[in-house]
């Protein structure tokens, strides 16, 4: 019984190679925005996106508890405003239970698991992260072939940084003049999963879960492989500031080298964490109960194999006393989301669109994503 569970399991939930460049970790607020972060990277994940960003904390802040998670859209949204309406999908809508008309539902569409936290200090210009995320995609293709690609990732570490800066701008209640911000990032990190391919039609499942009792030998079978290795990013920031005005402009080299991992565990070499070049710029302008931003992100330049267009995002982010929205455009896929700021309680929700093909608008992958933050703590010095 075991056995024939395994073999329904992994029939059903089948996984894509996925084109997007995976970063190791990403904030809520920037995936709301289209991920047009890079010069903003004001909340727990500021070293995930470029360590020169640490130059504008003003003071001190904790946030213990931020889980994010992220899964598949499964919403329907119309919002014209003609007829604004939000309802479940139709190919989710009276879900069946019969495992050949799930794999039906099922096929063509890209799902997606990720849960991660990254509990942060930021003391002016210092910051410090541990960071757990787990990753798993997964979609069902070719109803007359099918063929099974399997990958699952767990990543585990820390992250530290701090940022150098030079020139007077920005400092006191009304800042005024320039400022540029050297930053170095230095992480130490834990990689494990499996990735492999498998034909449905052939004997290659039936060889992994025979004679096994437990998860941990299918995996094995599967290719799973464990091991650990060190990174390094560097960071540059130029503000501008002129009262409520700030004008930004960024770029980050994160994982320089690629981050390599040594092998602990299996067989298979461990994938490395790739590098990326990253640009960026942001207008932000802060009127105290409303601040607002506009950014503009270039990432990954190194990747030459993708289209140009695909790298491209922007976004837009107004913030209230107690709720904030967002709204983005990520190499073609529109994205969106609303915070709300009740005390102690932060909640925010959002929807996002990547690529999941090889070329500028192939396939969407349709994603939900949620954070909620208890006793964040911060304080400001000037």
């Amino acid at each position: 019984m075991f056995k024939v569970l395994v073999v329904i399991f992994l029939s059903l939930l089948t996984l894509k190679s996925n084109a997007a460049f995976t970063f190791l970790n990403r904030s809520s607020e920037g995936l709301m925005m289209g991920d047009a972060f890079l010069t903003l990277a004001d909340d727990e994940m500021t070293l995930f996106y470029n360590p020169a960003a640490l130059g504008r904390n003003r003071g001190i802040s904790l946030i213990p508890l931020k889980p994010i998670v992220a899964l598949p859209d499964v919403l329907d949204k119309e919002l014209s405003l003609n007829n604004p309406s939000i309802g479940i999908s139709d190919r989710f809508k009276d879900f069946p239970d019969e495992p050949e008309l799930i794999a039906d539902r099922l096929l063509g569409y890209p799902v997606y698991f990720e849960l991660g936290a990254a509990p942060a200090v930021k003391m002016l210009n210092f910051g410090f992260n541990l960071f757990a995320v787990q990753k798993t995609s997964l979609d069902l293709q070719n109803a007359i072939h099918p063929v099974l690609n399997v990958d699952y990732r767990l990543d585990r570490g820390f992250i530290a940084g701090y940022a150098l800066n030079f020139g007077n701008g920005g400092s006191g209640r009304n800042p005024q003049g320039h400022r540029s911000t050297l930053g170095l990032g230095l992480k130490t990190m834990n990689r494990q999963g499996f990735s492999n391919t498998l034909d449905l039609f052939g004997t290659d499942i039936l060889d992994i879960i025979q004679d096994v009792d437990n998860f941990q030998d299918i995996r094995r079978g599967l290719g799973y492989s464990k091991g650990s290795g060190f990174g390094f990013d560097l960071g540059y920031e130029y503000n501008y500031f002129k009262g409520p005005t700030r004008v930004t402009f960024g770029l980050s080299w994160l994982d320089i080298g690629d981050t390599s991992f040594s092998l602990d565990e299996g067989t298979q070499k461990v994938p490395v964490q790739a590098q990326s070049l990253n640009f960026g710029t942001s207008w932000n302008q802060d009127f105290g109960p409303l601040d607002y931003s506009l950014a503009v992100d270039y990432s990954n330049v190194l990747d030459t194999q993708s289209a140009g267009l695909s790298k491209l995002k922007i976004g837009a982010r107004a913030r209230f006393p107690l709720f904030s929205l967002y709204t983005g455009w990520n190499g073609g896929y529109t994205s969106f989301g609303l915070g709300l700021n009740l005390f102690l309680l932060d909640i925010k929700i959002g929807f996002y669109g990547v690529e999941l093909g090889r070329t500028f608008r192939q396939e969407e992958g349709k994603r939900t994503v949620i954070t909620i933050s208890l006793a964040e703590i911060g304080l400001d010095a000037f």
